[in-house]
C-alpha cells in the first residue's frame, strides 16, 4: 500500500516561576544596651526562572526596624538584595518580632521571620583616683569618699570603713544625674582632715 510521511515539529515550553529565598527564618540580636542599635543582614534572592516581585515587608515588635530595599522591589532570576533589620530598644527587657515578607513566589506568597532581642539595661559608675598628701606631719591611715548630688546640697559619705587606696568606684549613680565628690584622709585615730577640692561629673 502507498505510504506517507508527514512532518511534524513542535517547540517545548516550560513554565517560568518566581521563587524568593530568604536566607533566615529567624534573626537573633542577643543582648543589646537600650538606646543603642543593633543591625543583622537578611539576604532576599529570586531563586527561579522568573522575576519576583516583593510587594511588602511587615515588621512587628516594639524597637524593630529594616532599610537597605525600598520595597516594593523586583528581583530577575539570580539577582540577591540585603534587607538590613535593626533592633534599637528603648526599654530593658526581652523582646520578640516578626517580619512578615509577602511576594509572588510559587512556594508561599508569605515568609515569616522570627526576630528576638533583648534590651540590656546600662551600668553607669563613676571612678575617682587621687593623689595621697605627698608628706603629712599625721600620718594617713586611709580616706572617706562624700557624695552630693548638686550644688549646695549635703554631702554623704559612700564608704563604710576608711578606704586604704587613693582610688573609688561609685556605681550607685544614675543617667543624667550630676555628682559632685569631695575626699577626706584619716588618721589612725580615725580624726578626718578637712575636704580636699571638690568635683563635679555628670552620668551621661
Amino acid at each position: 500500500g502507498a505510504s506517507s510521511v508527514v512532518q511534524l515539529s513542535g517547540t517545548g515550553t516550560t513554565t517560568a516561576t518566581a521563587q524568593l529565598q530568604v536566607g533566615a527564618t529567624s534573626l537573633a540580636f542577643g543582648n543589646v544596651p537600650v538606646n543603642s542599635t543593633a543591625t543583622l543582614p537578611l539576604t532576599l534572592t529570586s531563586s527561579g526562572t522568573a522575576p519576583v516581585t516583593v510587594s511588602s515587608a511587615a515588621l512587628s515588635g516594639t524597637g524593630f526596624s529594616d532599610s537597605g530595599v525600598s520595597i516594593p522591589v523586583t528581583l530577575n532570576p539570580g539577582q540577591t538584595v540585603t534587607l538590613n533589620v535593626q533592633f534599637d530598644p528603648t526599654t530593658a527587657g526581652a523582646v520578640t518580632g516578626k517580619l512578615t515578607i509577602s511576594s509572588n513566589s510559587s512556594t508561599g506568597a508569605t515568609i515569616q521571620v522570627q526576630l528576638t532581642g533583648t534590651g540590656a539595661a546600662v551600668q553607669h559608675e563613676i571612678d575617682l583616683t587621687w593623689q595621697a598628701p605627698a608628706s603629712s606631719p599625721d600620718p594617713v591611715a586611709g580616706y572617706n569618699i562624700y557624695r552630693s548630688t548638686g550644688s549646695g546640697g549635703s554631702f554623704t559619705m559612700l564608704n563604710g570603713s576608711p578606704e586604704s587606696q587613693a582610688s573609688y568606684t561609685d556605681s550607685v549613680v544614675q543617667s543624667g544625674k550630676t555628682y559632685v565628690y569631695e575626699v577626706k584622709s584619716v588618721d589612725a585615730n580615725g580624726v578626718e582632715s578637712s575636704a580636699s577640692n571638690q568635683i563635679t561629673l555628670s552620668v551621661p
